[in-house]
């Protein structure tokens, strides 16, 4: 039962300790160190979405099919430096976690003016699934939400404190986060309403409008890249919201695309809990005690902070409504929200609240299992209960495929005296491949061939599929060919053999071909049955290597 009129102020040993001078940078330099090590140890392979950022960074340009070059510019400049591992490609993302933590406490003292407040923001940051995991893995989401929470700090600075030249570094978070992800254009709103909410005289209208002519040197790149091709970008968005104009319109998936249901917008709030953890809901019992034991003090900052998540949150709830969302999506709006919930953390245990306390521990517990999903995954994957939640083939595994790959890439040679290729119907197992084969060779991928959508790869001329110098490079030559299904592959060889799944491919029920004398990209329909298709027997117990030996050797 929550105590309405505490007889005194609770005071807890963490209190002490997170107020103490200089806590604060230790926490972060600790954790800092600790991922740091973590990640040159790591045994993990990188995840389908980094290995194709990072052939991004093999090609560097103004921007990209899906997104914007920032973070192709942070691999290629990290691996220009240390090389191409997955040590390389993951520090960007975590340089940008510990500045987004940085960002956090900054943006608590702006707020509250406590140290306390930042030391437990700072905690909270570590308990928010969606943060923790980002900070491990090289997509665009660490380097945008640290961004996001440093426009934040600027914009809270200008209304909170009456500094109207933050402005200005709020723009320029806009322009540097805008190359690695256009949603955070919608801080821009939040911006404008707490502005409205906190203060706003003409001297900080002004400077507001200032500061996003300083927003727009960072849409540059990314609209003299689309201007070049056909404004890719704005298709692909479109095809994410299931719009006409979309690149989806053609689509296998969209053709058969199931109708509206009120379960995509339940899933929309259900995975924004699931991403931003107790923290979420530490925040909003902080809104409701703020009022209900009249902290008239902290009313402002908390407003303020408040107006920067609405925009964002409401847009992809409206999304929803639409269409199905994805968790990561709307990630951003809890940046706000973490100090408010750090204030109502140190506000409910002074008074013994029961509620805000079971929170508490429960976002402690949920930030040590962040911090230890990654060393235990092996480990609680294979227990019973939990090990299907843990996608661990998403990130092992890769170095031993892409050797049984080699193998057979080898075997094919040797048989046909050519060298063969790499053919996907996914853009992510193209770009693994690419990354640990040896020599890093080109790949393809089939996507937008076979009913899929389009991928950077369907725009590099050198990967193109309707591009007529790929197509007449490639021909006659075999390839090995990952996933798909029998009736795509069997159009573009003069013969097609399925070889089962390899013996380390990472993703149950993928299985794979070899193609010999390729014949171009044409020619396929949907529900096409060639006869040029080999199928395995049931019982054939071979590998799929030893099946390839044995076609060279039939063959003779």
């Amino acid at each position: 039962m929550t105590k309405d009129v505490p007889n005194a102020p609770v005071t807890k040993w963490w209190m002490r300790l997170g107020a103490t001078p200089g806590m604060i940078g230790a926490l972060i330099l600790t954790l800092f160190l600790a991922r740091f090590v973590w990640q040159w140890v790591s045994p993990y392979t990188l995840v389908e979405d980094e290995a194709h950022y990072w052939e991004w960074a093999r090609r560097i340009d103004w921007s990209y099919y899906s997104k914007g070059p920032g973070v192709a510019w942070s691999i290629w400049l990290s691996t220009r430096i240390l090389g191409d591992t997955e040590f390389a490609v993951r520090l960007p993302s975590l340089i940008a976690s510990a500045c987004a933590m940085i960002a956090m406490t900054r943006l608590a003292h702006i707020a509250f003016a406590d140290r306390l407040t930042g030391f437990v923001s700072a905690l909270l940051w570590l308990c928010v699934p969606g943060f923790a995991i980002a900070g491990l893995l090289m997509t665009i989401d660490s380097p945008y939400v640290a961004c996001w929470a440093w426009a934040c700090v600027f914009a809270s600075s200008a209304v909170l404190r009456d500094r109207p030249k933050s402005w200005i570094g709020f723009g320029l978070m806009i322009a540097l986060g805008f190359i690695f992800k256009y949603t955070i254009l919608l801080i821009v709103p939040g911006a404008l309403l707490a502005l409205l909410l906190g203060s706003r005289t003409k001297k900080q209208i002004t400077w507001f409008a200032l500061g996003l002519c300083f927003a727009l040197p960072g849409l540059v790149p990314v609209l003299i890249w689309n201007a070049q091709h056909d404004w890719a970008t704005v298709r692909h968005l479109l095809g994410h919201l299931g719009m006409s104009g979309g690149d989806t319109a053609n689509t296998e998936a969209f053709t058969h695309k199931d109708p509206w249901t009120i379960l995509w917008f339940l899933e929309y709030l259900v995975l924004q809990f699931a991403i931003a953890g107790a923290p979420l809901i530490l925040a909003l019992l902080a809104l409701i005690n703020v009022k209900r034991f009249h902290h008239t003090d902290h009313a402002r900052p908390i407003l303020v902070l408040s107006a920067f998540a609405l925009p964002i949150y409401a847009f992809y709830l409206l999304v929803s409504l639409k269409t199905q969302t994805e968790g990561n999506w709307a990630m951003a709006g809890a940046v706000s929200l973490i100090p408010i919930a750090a204030w109502g953390v140190i506000e409910g245990v002074k008074r013994a609240d029961h509620t805000i306390r079971f929170f508490w521990g429960a976002s402690i517990v949920t930030g040590i299992a962040c911090l230890l999903l990654f060393p235990l995954a092996p480990w609680a994957s294979k227990r019973d209960h939990v090990g299907h939640f843990i996608p661990i083939h998403r990130f092992t595994g890769l170095r031993e495929h892409s050797a049984d790959a080699q193998a057979i890439l080898t075997e094919l040679q040797s048989q046909t005296s050519l060298t063969p290729f790499i053919l996907t119907e996914h853009y992510g197992r193209a770009s693994q491949l690419a990354f640990y084969l040896p020599d890093h060779p080109t790949t393809y991928c089939t996507s937008a061939i076979v009913g899929g959508r389009k991928t950077q790869y369907d725009i590099w001329t050198q990967t193109n599929p309707t591009n007529p110098d790929t197509i007449t490079h490639l021909l006659g030559r075999p390839a090995l060919l990952m996933g798909g299904r029998r009736d795509q592959w069997g159009f573009m060889f003069q013969r097609v053999v399925e070889i089962g799944q390899l013996e380390s491919e990472p993703v149950d029920n993928r299985t794979s071909y070899v193609g010999y004398g390729f014949l171009g990209f044409e020619g396929w329909e949907p529900g096409l049955r060639p006869n040029n298709v080999t199928d395995l027997a049931d019982d054939d117990t071979r590998s799929a290597l030893q099946i390839v030996r044995d076609l060279g050797e039939n063959d003779q």
